[in-house]
Parts: C-alpha cells; sequence; structure tokens
C-alpha cells in the first residue's frame, strides 16, 4: 500500500509537479465550482483542505473572499499563481486552523489512509463556521492513489456526528450548476453542501 501515492505525502512517494501541471486541464471545471459557490453560499472567508494548484483559492480570491488553502505536497508551490502564494500552506490536514465560513474539501479524502477518515471529518468540522463543501471518490471510481473510497452515507454519518447534515436543496443546486462540467464530471456527482445541524 505504501507505493500507492497518497495525495498527502503519507505513502512512499508524493504529487510531485509533473502530476500538478497535468491536473491544469481540470482548472476550468473548478472556476465553475467556485462561482457556484459563489452565488449558492453566504461566505466571505474559505479554506480549501488538499487544494492542490489552488484552483478554488485562486478563484474565490478573484471574487474577492478571503481565500485560503492547504496542500501537503511542496512540489505544487511551482504550479501556484503568484497572486495566492501568500495563501497557501504546505502541510498535512492536521496542521489546518482558524475557523473559515466555508471550508472545502474535494476529492481529498479518497487519498488518505482509511484510519484517518475520522481526523479528517473532525478538523473539517472544527474549521467550518457557516458551510462545508464536500466532495469523496465512491467505491467503483478510478483515479490515481485512491486509497480510502467510501459511500457517501459513511462520511455523511461522520458528519453528523460532528453536528452537521447535508442540505439537500443547495446540494441539488450546485450540482445544476455543474451540470456541464467536462474533465471533472466526479465533482458533480459526489459532491455535498452541509450545514450546521439545527
Amino acid at each position: 500500500m505504501r507505493r500507492i501515492l497518497s495525495k498527502f505525502g503519507l505513502g512512499s512517494k508524493r504529487y510531485q509537479q509533473r502530476h500538478f501541471r497535468r491536473r491544469e486541464v481540470f482548472r476550468v471545471d473548478y472556476e465553475v465550482l467556485a462561482a457556484s459557490l459563489v452565488r449558492r453560499l453566504d461566505f466571505d472567508s474559505v479554506i480549501d483542505i488538499g487544494c492542490a494548484n489552488g484552483f478554488l483559492v485562486s478563484a474565490f480570491y478573484a471574487a474577492g473572499k478571503k481565500a485560503r488553502g492547504i496542500e501537503r505536497s511542496s512540489d505544487v508551490i511551482a504550479v501556484l499563481p503568484p497572486a495566492i502564494l501568500p495563501f497557501v500552506q504546505i502541510g498535512d490536514f492536521s496542521d489546518a486552523s482558524s475557523v473559515s465560513d466555508l471550508v472545502c474539501c474535494v476529492e481529498v479524502a479518497e487519498h488518505i489512509p482509511p484510519e484517518r477518515s475520522c481526523e479528517l471529518v473532525g478538523k473539517i468540522s472544527s474549521l467550518a463556521g457557516r458551510w462545508v463543501f464536500f466532495t469523496a471518490a465512491p467505491p467503483g471510481q478510478g483515479g490515481r492513489g485512491h486509497i480510502n473510497l467510501r459511500e457517501p452515507h459513511e462520511w455523511l454519518d461522520w458528519f453528523k456526528a460532528e453536528g452537521w447534515v447535508i442540505n439537500e436543496e443547495l446540494t441539488a443546486a450546485v450540482r445544476d450548476d455543474l451540470g456541464n462540467l467536462e474533465k471533472a464530471p466526479w465533482l458533480r456527482t459526489n459532491c455535498m453542501v452541509l450545514k450546521r445541524k439545527p
């Protein structure tokens, strides 16, 4: 299993510059996602856990949000736009701190060791002030370094234990906005918007 690449660099290797450069084909789809979240959710500050190339951080920053991200692999520095370099921390997700209105964690959970699943949910929950936007690959979804594929209800159960529940209406609205994604259609099928339990 250590030969399987973990996005967080927990295996014997980590994402390198060439892998981040190949991800550039997804930028436009992430910009569509960011535009949907800006339109649908009320937030001023946001952190992207596992931000990789900074697609969301860049788009939120351009929209006037207080945006930041955290990424495990330092090789990402070579591909980050200069404008957001000061707002991206290199480190494990457990190193993230400070509450933001919105926490995004997009296609990250499937890359972490299974035994850290609850830790990830707990960290996201502790950082989120109003909203959580979460996506994770389910069983059967292909992809590089997928070592933690889970059914959505497993993640939702863990979030519920931390005080978060899915907002069905907003989740459906965001999925509608993502209906024409060309390179990353899984963002639509896997996404969920969560809010604090009343």
